[in-house]
């Protein structure tokens, strides 16, 4: 008999922790966000992690329990006075889930500029239902049953039209095995470099920075691992990982060349790595590093992020906030948030949904947040690049940009050495 898989696992231990619930529901609340709901591009599996990953800080820190289904809805339970850090979570997914249908009421964007009355958010009436429901369970744990019944069978049912993957899922086991190995092997064949440049019309990309990161998928290759089969191993996995990667720049920084950005999670900057990194980065190097930070845990622990900010800030670091979606930027001021830059998420979807008045709109969001600080990454054909050109935007990463970059190369070698050969018979004429 095949052993279930770590989706069934969650299905059943959701199953079994509801009905542990039945005896003492008194205190208890829990929330169902319907995410498998959502539009296909906000399904996808980034996002979804992103949104499972918005609870981190409350896990440990309340009498909490969080299950995320196979399909993406997510079913979050806690006890005691935790209501408006629950809140507040919500109201960040909703930013980053703003685009899509299902936060929508008769064709009008829910309000978010302004924010919901938590009241109204906690009975479920600010927010969509469809998007977010709220549950008291002494009094609803019957229709919260029904709820979860109705979501592990529709996960479920996705599941059977799903290929199964080949890989074994990442179990704790496995986690502290894989740390261990960490620990002692090399990185340097999974670092990745990518550039951020420049792009102007007619002109050749510049790069300015180059961010650094650990190729995942790769990494999966060589472990023969699922990695993220389970989003919370895989959080803590990627801490090691961020602490891991800071180690071995750390070792390399005196070769480092030119300015890089480093995407890291909130704790890893105050890690014993990162400050043996930033010792020895400023012993060879006189030019800022970015750090780029995702959206989501700056939602999830506010208050962390402006005390790091300042961290940052004082030791000469430019902070970039990552994981912005389109709709992100008009609500998003990154002077008050104290960033030097932000990075947005380009997807094939914003040629439909931005335009005519929106374009106007985009725009003057763009020159408020300032051209020259504002990222399109992920751009991967000739049209992103246009598209963000025509909305003013002047940084760009992405596969398309790396494939500009190597075109210009040869080009620029050869001026260079035609310009060397003019030189030489010049100084070579008697």
């Amino acid at each position: 008999m095949q052993p279930p898989s770590a989706q069934a696992q969650v299905e059943d231990q959701l199953v079994a922790y509801v009905e542990g619930l039945e005896s003492k529901l008194s205190g208890w609340r829990a929330i169902h966000l319907q995410l498998s709901q959502l539009e296909p591009h906000n399904r996808r599996h980034f996002k979804l992690h992103m949104a499972a990953s918005a609870f981190g800080n409350l896990l440990p820190r309340f009498k909490s329990e969080l299950f995320q289904l196979g399909h993406g809805d997510i079913f979050y339970f806690w006890h005691g006075d935790c209501a408006a850090e629950v809140q507040q979570v919500v109201l960040g997914l909703c930013c980053l889930f703003s685009d899509d249908p299902l936060l929508k009421a008769d064709g009008d964007a829910t309000d978010l500029a302004d924010g919901p009355d938590f009241d109204a958010v906690r009975a479920g009436a600010a927010i969509q239902p469809r998007f977010c429901s709220w549950f008291e369970l002494e009094c609803e744990y019957a229709t919260l049953c029904l709820r979860v019944q109705q979501s592990v069978a529709q996960a479920r049912g996705t599941a059977a039209g799903l290929s199964v993957g080949l890989r074994r899922p990442l179990d704790p086991a496995q986690l502290a095995r894989i740390e261990t190995q960490l620990a002692a092997m090399s990185l340097s064949g999974l670092i990745r470099r990518q550039p951020i440049c420049a792009v102007l019309p007619g002109a050749a990309p510049r790069a300015l920075f180059t961010e650094v990161h650990i190729a995942i998928r790769k990494l999966a290759e060589v472990l023969d691992v699922d990695l993220t089969a389970d989003l919370w191993l895989f959080q803590r996995l990627g801490e090691s990982l961020d602490r891991r990667l800071m180690s071995s720049l750390a070792h390399g920084v005196r070769d480092a060349v030119g300015p890089i950005s480093i995407n890291l999670r909130l704790a890893t900057v105050l890690s014993p790595e990162f400050l043996k990194f930033d010792d020895a980065y400023r012993k060879h190097h006189s030019g800022s590093v970015v750090i780029e930070l995702q959206l989501i845990d700056i939602f999830a622990e506010l208050g962390g992020f402006l005390f790091i900010r300042e961290f940052l800030r004082d030791r000469g670091y430019l902070v970039c906030i990552d994981g912005l979606h389109y709709l992100h930027l008009p609500l998003i001021d990154r002077k008050r948030l104290g960033a030097d830059l932000v990075k947005i998420i380009w997807s094939p979807d914003l040629l439909d949904a931005v335009n005519g008045d929106q374009l106007a709109g985009f725009k003057a969001a763009t020159k408020r947040t300032g051209i020259d600080r504002v990222i399109l990454c992920r751009c991967d054909t000739a049209e992103a690049v246009s598209w963000g050109q025509a909305v003013g935007i002047r940084l760009f990463q992405g596969h398309y940009i790396d494939s500009r970059l190597r075109a210009a190369r040869p080009l620029a070698l050869a001026s260079a050495r035609s310009a060397l050969r003019n030189a030489t018979s010049q100084c070579s004429d008697p």
